[in-house]
């Protein structure tokens, strides 16, 4: 609500407790409608964190290049996405964006079918940035799933805004330098050209096909040196019944009977979720297992027992297996009848291949976020 109508509807109904907000709020329906299912489904909901689209670091840092030189001209924020992923996020200098104001830009934007349509300049409000005052949103779709982003303070930037997407580049000793200034170019080429000539656009198209971290391709090579990184074996697990020994198991889906994971970057505030693998097939059974994510979540969270350092539980459904350090979250999810050593082995194994590929799987040098 917030989003759409800024804190400071607080000030109407200080003056009048009857004040009708409805009228302010036509055509939303869907907006909202989109976001609460986005609670059944997205773990950003609960994360606190946003996720990217699995890229080469060398097509990130080009799609970052680009909108370093959009953000130079005076945009606030400019943000390159694909669905709910980012790509790229570039911001002011001082300027920090959090991952609940991303997931509500850019639910914002893909519940509205107008901003598909069209260029669109929408008057948007960012509760964490400021609750009080409307940011200025273009948004522009190169295709069905990806588009681009430019938040500004000013009400009048549209066709500023418009030109910084027309932005002009002209060659410097082979390579591409962007420019603002179209007169003194040699060659005229716009944004979607740059994406396009530096194969940024078709990566993207890639990806999307090629999907994100399945289980099922866990490297088996062996772990790490002990003390190269955080080990899960030297943590205590607590368990709601005590382990009996068991045959080593393989199930369905990855390795020890692995269904799926998710690894929370805490310095970067992203995270990254395998995709869902059998026997994980049907919503239902995603939206079960998302649900019992944000219960241990929460159990992990809670200041009134813990917050806790690792967690395993077993029930009918799965084997929870939770570890939080001071750089990362892990979640896991097995087979309910998953041995428990080879559970940890396997979650060790996970956190090594996510710091093996995470210059591909986050967006590195993003500004930690204060809050």
């Amino acid at each position: 609500m917030i989003l759409i109508l800024t804190k400071s509807i607080n000030r109407c109904f200080e003056k009048n407790p009857k004040f009708d907000m409805t009228p302010l709020l036509g055509g939303t329906d869907v907006v909202f409608s989109s976001l609460i299912h986005l609670f059944s489904w997205n773990p950003a909901t609960f994360l606190h964190a946003y996720t990217c689209l699995p890229l080469a670091f060398a097509t990130r840092q080009a799609a970052g290049a680009i909108l370093q030189d959009v953000a130079d001209s005076g945009v606030l924020f400019a943000i390159l996405m694909c669905k709910h992923k980012v790509i790229s996020l570039v911001g002011a200098q001082k300027a920090s964006l959090h991952p609940d104001d991303m997931l509500l830009l850019s639910n914002f934007v893909l519940s509205s079918e107008s901003f598909r349509t069209a260029e669109s300049f929408s008057p948007i409000c960012l509760p964490r940035y400021n609750p009080m005052a409307f940011l200025y949103a273009y948004v522009h779709f190169f295709d069905v799933n990806t588009y681009l982003m430019l938040l500004t303070t000013s009400s009048d930037a549209f066709y500023h805004l418009k030109d910084c997407r027309l932005t002009y580049v002209h060659l410097q000793d082979g390579n591409m330098a962007i420019s603002s200034h179209p007169y003194a170019l040699l060659g005229k080429i716009r944004i979607e050209a740059v994406l396009l000539k530096s194969n940024v656009l078709s990566e993207v198209q890639r990806s999307m096909i090629d999907g994100g971290m399945r289980v099922e391709d866990l490297p088996v090579g062996p772990l790490p040196r002990s003390g190269s990184s955080p080990h899960l074996g030297q943590q205590t697990l607590t368990s709601e019944s005590p382990e009996r020994p068991r045959e080593p198991f393989i199930g369905i889906g990855g390795p020890a009977g692995l269904w799926h994971f998710i690894y929370r970057s805490i310095y970067l505030d992203q995270y990254v979720s395998s995709e869902f693998s059998p026997p994980l097939n049907s919503l239902r059974q995603q939206k079960r297992l998302y649900r019992a994510y944000q219960r241990v979540y929460a159990s992990m969270h809670d200041k009134g027992i813990g917050p806790h350092k690792t967690q395993f539980r077993r029930d009918e459904n799965y084997v929870l297996l939770c570890w939080v350090t001071q750089d990362f979250e892990f979640y896991a999810a097995f087979d309910p009848l998953a041995d428990k050593a080879l559970a940890i082995k396997t979650c060790n194994r996970v956190c090594q291949w996510v710091k093996d590929v995470e210059n591909e799987i986050f967006l590195q040098g993003a500004s930690p976020f204060s809050w």
